[in-house]
């Protein structure tokens, strides 16, 4: 459940940045109360929960912990974005599916790369399709772990990539290799990391132009930060999966294929 001593400090320093100091005063006499709440709701959580037909179909452990959702704020994350990280749960497969049936691209052309892998479920599932390549990004070395242990025990008949790169870093800090790639993103983070990682995203097309597509998941208001990038263009939204896929624009598309 998450520790509300560790996370208050950090909570009052993400409100000065991004309200100021006038309208975070205003807040603060209200954490407490907040803060009991979420405390209070998580114990509420702590209980037995059914495994889901994903991880018992496959024994593996791609859950979330307290219904079906692993706080950050319990896991040891060195990076000071965590306090900017979205709470892990994995991705339903048949969203995960109708998102990739989006996109109209021979599969082993192009690496599948996941922002904030968390367990691996998206890995596991992209392991369904032939892939050039499959990476997961992921902060957390708890769930890092249990990634690979999932990583080692998925086996099915369809299975077409076994092989896949795990990196445990901040998906700030992760450099984007040259290929075609399909990101993959599960609303990892708050927009401020976001903003970082789409700067990131820019800077490698144009040090290196390709086709590249993002799959972003339950996007919200976070959708007209992608949109507003420069270098993206919808292709694809399916409100009932609650998921937006994007391409670059022609011109890398262009310079790619001189």
């Amino acid at each position: 459940m998450p520790r509300t001593l560790k996370t208050i400090v950090p909570r009052i320093r993400r409100s000065i940045r991004d309200r100021g100091i006038l309208a975070s005063l205003s807040r603060v006499f209200s954490a407490p109360a907040q803060l009991f709440r979420e405390h209070e709701a998580a114990r509420s959580l702590a209980r037995p929960q059914q495994r889901s037909d994903f991880d018992r179909a496959h024994n593996v452990d791609t859950d979330g912990d307290f219904d079906d959702w692993t706080h950050l704020s319990d896991l040891k994350i060195d990076s000071p974005n965590w306090i900017d990280g979205t709470n892990y749960t994995g991705i339903e497969p048949v969203r995960f599916h109708a998102s990739l049936a989006a996109l109209e691209i021979k599969f082993d052309d192009f690496t599948f790369i996941d922002f904030g892998s968390g367990k691996g479920r998206a890995l596991l599932l992209a392991s369904e399709f032939p892939f050039r390549k499959i990476i997961g990004v992921e902060f957390a070395p708890e769930l890092f772990e249990i990634a690979k242990r999932n990583l080692q025990t998925y086996k099915t008949t369809h299975q077409q990539r076994r092989s896949i790169d795990l990196v445990c870093t901040d998906i700030v800090n992760f450099p984007l290799p040259p290929d075609p790639s399909v990101l993959f993103f599960y609303d990892p983070c708050a927009e401020r990391v976001l903003r970082q990682v789409l700067c990131n995203i820019e800077s490698s097309l144009r040090e290196c132009p390709r086709q590249m597509y993002v799959i972003y998941i339950a996007p919200g208001n976070k959708a007209a930060l992608l949109e507003a990038a420069g270098f993206l263009k919808v292709i694809a939204r399916d409100d009932n999966h609650n998921f937006i896929v994007y391409g670059t624009k022609d011109e890398f598309e262009r310079a790619s294929q001189d």
